[in-house]
């Protein structure tokens, strides 16, 4: 059956990027730094996803660390304010769709049997909790206080939000917290 996964780094502070949308501290392991690894059930759990969906910052933010190397092997969904094409690039569609319950609609066409990942976007991702259509959320929690940067879990329009948690992988700098969303 298919998932609403919100995958996301965090600090333990609650931060999903550091000051100025720096992610190279909890994306280490994408930036080249070996005291972190993602744990390789969570790595090919997300890149076995049908869909990605993320924000227009996070696809700002990434560029840095993707550069010229293939990203993704699905099609991601970016909610945005600004009407754009479709792009492709190092071998990723991404389409841009005027909300974040446009780009899941969208997204679970796309990924047919298969998960969506909610990949990062603290803005996107807190739009669709609000909104009950996440069943799922992955935490890489790395440990670091960053003292500031954009908190994850600051903007929910309804809380409490319960959730459940249904395992913990530790990794190499890195701890997998996993939660099912109690709707």
């Amino acid at each position: 059956m298919t998932q609403v996964v919100l995958y996301a780094s965090m600090s333990l502070d609650g931060f999903a990027t550091g000051p100025n949308d720096d992610l190279s501290v909890l994306h280490g392991w994408a930036f080249g730094d070996p005291t972190m690894e993602m744990h390789p059930l969570v790595n090919r759990e997300f890149f076995n996803a049908g869909a990605v969906i993320f924000g227009a910052r996070t696809l700002r933010a990434g560029d840095r660390a993707w550069g010229d190397e293939d990203i993704f092997p699905m099609p991601v969904f970016i909610p945005t304010h600004e009407a754009r094409e479709p792009v492709t690039r190092n071998g990723t569609l991404f389409t841009f769709v005027d909300s974040a319950e446009d780009a899941l609609d969208r997204a679970l066409q796309a990924a047919g049997e298969r998960d969506v990942y909610i990949m990062g976007s603290a803005n996107v991702a807190q739009q669709l909790l609000s909104a009950d259509l996440v069943d799922a959320v992955e935490l890489a929690i790395t440990g670091v206080l960053l003292g500031s940067g954009v908190k994850l879990f600051d903007q929910l329009a309804h809380a409490p939000i319960r959730l459940q948690p249904t395992r913990v992988i530790q990794s190499k700098g890195i701890t997998h917290v996993r939660y099912d969303v109690q709707h």
